[in-house]
């Protein structure tokens, strides 16, 4: 079973969450089931770790993932729960979700007496869907309301995430061509070549739909978007390279879980 928070759980203490969480399992006659749930984006924290130089432990990942999130957020990372699919070689993709939302989800699943199998971050969980099948030609984003989470994907020195940013939609809901201009900031900001494909989880809009005519000033074709379905995986090969995008953040859904089940910290 999958759910998904209600109201606005970024304001609610854990036990008051608990309770709005215990009523979505009971509205769905969830008791005693194994449950597979995905957090939001808009309570998660998505972010880039460098590995220091010579870096021999995980916990000299662990305090770099630390520092990072304090850089960014201006925020200690105390009340938080931050994993990452830690790699000494290259940078890596970390997640930080708050220490009350899992809290909650424990209090839920032990009051309804249900299982606790997996808890993913949904752009985490989509990622590690179609990392394996993008490459540099293709970026990966959520769609969440008006909030579409993106990763930013880069082909030198091989494919990989090199960014995850947060665009928050215009109403009414802005154009196709808006949206290739606002990815082509974003790909001159993190020095990579904007994708012609974009692969978008999330409700489809009408205002994206078709577009793949257009061409850019330098004559190749315009980006396009494709959406895919929770749980859907897609394929899309690098035309220039035929390389497909590496492992980073391949098991980052499921050491969040274990770290949420087993109530151990994780900062």
């Amino acid at each position: 079973m999958a759910f998904r928070a209600l109201g606005r759980p970024e304001d609610a203490e854990a036990d008051a969450l608990a309770a709005l969480l215990v009523s979505a399992i009971d509205e769905v006659d969830g008791r005693g089931l194994l449950m597979h749930v995905t957090v939001s984006d808009d309570l998660a924290r998505y972010f880039i770790v460098t590995p220091p130089a010579n870096s021999a432990r995980v916990q000299d990942l662990r305090a770099a993932a630390s520092i990072r999130f304090q850089t960014l957020y201006g925020d200690s990372d105390a009340r938080w729960h931050l994993v990452a699919d830690w790699q000494a070689a290259e940078p890596f993709l970390a997640c930080a979700v708050p220490r009350r939302v899992s809290a909650a989800l424990e209090q839920a699943v032990a009051a309804t007496r249900g299982c606790l199998i997996s808890v993913t971050p949904e752009f985490a969980g989509a990622w590690n869907r179609v990392r394996k099948q993008l490459g540099a030609d293709a970026w990966i984003a959520t769609l969440n309301g008006r909030v579409l989470t993106l990763g930013l994907v880069g082909a030198a020195p091989k494919a990989r995430l090199v960014s995850v940013r947060t665009l928050v939609l215009p109403e009414p809901v802005p154009p196709l061509a808006w949206l290739r201009e606002q990815i082509a900031r974003m790909a001159l900001l993190d020095n990579v070549v904007p994708p012609s494909i974009l692969f978008v989880q999330g409700e489809p809009l009408e205002a994206w739909q078709g577009g793949g005519a257009a061409f850019t000033a330098s004559g190749r074709e315009a980006m396009s978007v494709r959406w895919i379905r929770s749980g859907v995986r897609v394929k899309s090969r690098d035309k220039r390279t035929g390389s497909r995008v590496g492992s980073t953040a391949g098991a980052l859904a499921s050491r969040f879980a274990s770290r949420i089940t087993s109530g151990r910290s994780t900062s």
